[in-house]
């Protein structure tokens, strides 16, 4: 019984692991000019995420350097609640053995690093390394892109010089990629855009073949979700190449526990999903989205996919406008016509006068008669009165 205890202690020690670091935060970092002679103290905080059963591969190392001048290391390990210093140390490089770092991962394992130096002059133009930390293998050669490193340029007259201010070169490890599941571009479609109010069926397929020991975290899920319209869900199980009866639903969301997909590395295990519904004319997250979530609920670093498929942007046509053609310009004609003479009066019956519309002389003579019978009598009286 002890044997089979001990044998099975000595194969979760032994299973290869991929397991690397993240930086979680720092401070200290100088984000100008290093001067000579001056004291720099810089805290990097280190994280180890990843799905395998140990923090840390235990047959790695990790190995701290500085080109500051009487640096001052300290290293505590932090886990499960508790902390312990794993170094104190005076020396430019110091390395961890991976054994040191190697818990169980559900631990929730960090690494306190903190560097104090003093900048020396350099007799150059090139960045001063101030930390550095790297994972290495066996042969002591880097883990793929295991490796932290800030650099600054440093003045060595303690005068700033004139002009920018130059930025720290910084090289961080890229993000984990802590998903369990590989995505097939050939069984994941349609790639292109899908049309407002028409009936799609989006389709992919997932093979859980990244981890060693299993294929799917059993305290993980993998949650499914759509934006589609009345979404109807076929999932289905594939395991060593045979098919598993088939759950369908209908829901925007779709839930697999993590032990439903847990089975060891050995068997081959993979999943088809095809949800089919309307699509809508927009939506507030994708039509297809997969994602793996921890423990804590939260999606793991890389562990998310979204189906390409994408909502046609469908642009209103513009309503048309009669054109109204422009009236034209009326031309000016030349009225050839002659202009109205009006008739003339009829001439007045010639009466003999001397203008024939106004006195004749038969009128002269009458007007003499009639001024004679006027006179005299008149004259008759005044002789008359002299005479007597």
């Amino acid at each position: 019984m002890m044997r089979g205890i001990i044998s099975c202690a000595i194969l979760i020690l032994l299973i290869p692991s991929a397991a690397g670091f993240v930086v979680l935060d720092s401070d200290g970092i100088p984000d100008g000019y290093l001067i000579l002679g001056d004291e720099k103290t810089v805290l990097v905080n280190l994280g180890f995420p990843g799905l395998e059963l140990l923090s840390f591969p235990s047959g790695d190392i990790l190995e701290l350097q500085t080109d500051l001048t009487n640096p001052e290391w300290t290293v505590i390990l932090r886990r499960g609640g508790g902390e312990s210093t794993l170094r104190q140390s005076v020396r430019s490089r110091e390395r961890i053995s991976g054994w040191e770092l190697s818990y169980p991962a559900a631990e929730d394992v960090t690494l306190s690093i903190s560097l104090r130096g003093t900048v020396p002059g350099n007799g150059s133009d090139a960045p001063l390394s101030i930390i550095r930390v790297r994972q290495l293998d066996g042969s002591y050669q880097l883990r793929e892109d295991n490796e932290y490193s800030v650099s600054q340029i440093v003045s060595p007259s303690g005068i700033i010089p004139s002009g920018g201010i130059p930025d720290p070169v910084i090289i961080a490890p890229p993000p984990p990629d802590l998903s369990a599941f590989t995505i097939s571009p050939r069984y994941t479609t349609p790639a292109g855009e899908v049309t407002p109010g028409e009936t799609v069926t989006l389709r992919t397929r997932l093979s859980f073949d990244r981890l060693r020991s299993t294929s799917f975290p059993g305290t993980d899920t993998l949650r499914l979700r759509s934006a589609l319209i009345d979404p109807a869900w076929e999932v289905t199980l594939i395991r060593n190449g045979a098919e598993m009866p088939s759950s369908t639903r209908r829901s925007p969301y779709y839930t697999i526990p993590g032990f439903e997909l847990s089975y060891p590395q050995r068997e081959n295990v993979g999943l088809r999903v095809a949800v089919t519904g309307g699509v809508p004319p927009d939506a507030g997250f994708p039509l297809l989205e997969i994602s793996q979530c921890g423990p804590d609920g939260y999606a793991r670093e890389g562990a998310i996919f979204i189906h390409p498929a994408s909502i046609a942007d469908l642009l209103e046509e513009p309503e048309e406008i009669p054109v109204i053609p422009p009236s034209p310009t009326p031309v000016p004609t030349t009225d050839t016509t002659p202009a109205h003479t009006p008739d003339p009066l009829p001439a007045p019956d010639d009466t003999g006068g001397i203008y024939p519309d106004l006195i004749s002389f038969e009128k002269i003579g009458a007007l003499i008669d009639s001024f004679i019978e006027f006179i005299v009598p008149h004259i008759h009286r005044i002789i008359s009165g002299i005479g007597g």
